[in-house]
């Protein structure tokens, strides 16, 4: 069976949010303002990404160096994604983030072969930001990037995919993918929704989740026919 890994990056394998953290670190206007009316659901993260870049302020190379002091992942998640790549599961992460800052994080971690999809953001030589979007959903609009769309596009090449997430804009690819590994809010609204779930703290757990599914195979495979368990 050939098995897909969709995995969000802000507050999922990076353990801070950086987008937050750089419009903390970097706005120079009103950003709690923008950020309420994406919560509250009156814009998408499009909209709020396009009002929150005009008051950005900091070269790129004061951000890259900042992203740097601020790199830390899931302390598990470089073996996750190993023990995924030994069994021929594919990974690759969606994000309504940017894509300068995974780019940079996964390059420290030396995790740069992992595929990605996100936000464009595109440093002027004036000091300005702009961003592209290029996996947005024109019929919806709200999200920069539209994870339900790249679990769509994926359905003819897999026959199984997980998504792991915990966030607002994680809502619509946990209602497309097969099983949803979930923390935070996203859980919350898994069960809400019926979704089928499981609740996680780190990739530690999955890895665990996913070797004793492993194993319980191989148990199952040798097992000579008509042994029933004892349970």
């Amino acid at each position: 069976m050939k098995t897909l890994l969709l995995c969000d990056f802000d507050g999922t394998i990076s353990i801070e949010d950086m987008g937050y953290a750089l419009v903390r670190q970097f706005s120079s206007g009103d950003w709690e303002s923008i950020d309420q009316d994406f919560r509250k659901g009156k814009i998408g993260s499009k909209e709020g990404y396009s009002r929150i870049v005009k008051i950005l302020k900091g070269n790129e190379r004061t951000i890259l160096d900042f992203i740097q002091g601020h790199s830390s992942i899931d302390p598990f998640f470089k073996s996750f994604y190993l023990y995924c790549r030994e069994r021929k599961m594919d990974l690759k992460i969606v994000s309504d983030g940017l894509d300068f800052y995974i780019e940079k994080i996964l390059k420290i971690h030396h995790l740069s072969e992992i595929p990605f999809y996100a936000n464009g953001a595109h440093f002027q030589k004036d000091g300005r930001m702009t961003l592209s979007f290029p996996n947005s959903e024109e019929d919806c609009g709200l999200c920069g990037t539209c994870k339900k769309k790249i679990i769509q596009v994926h359905r003819k090449e897999y026959d199984f995919i997980f998504f792991i997430g915990n966030g607002f804009s994680d809502r619509c690819a946990a209602q497309e993918a097969n099983f949803v590994f979930a923390k935070e809010t996203l859980y919350t609204y898994c069960l809400k929704k019926g979704i089928p779930c499981r609740f996680f703290k780190d990739f530690g757990e999955i890895l665990e989740d996913f070797k004793k599914q492993m194993a319980m195979m191989v148990f199952n495979l040798d097992r000579p026919p008509g042994l029933k368990m004892g349970l």
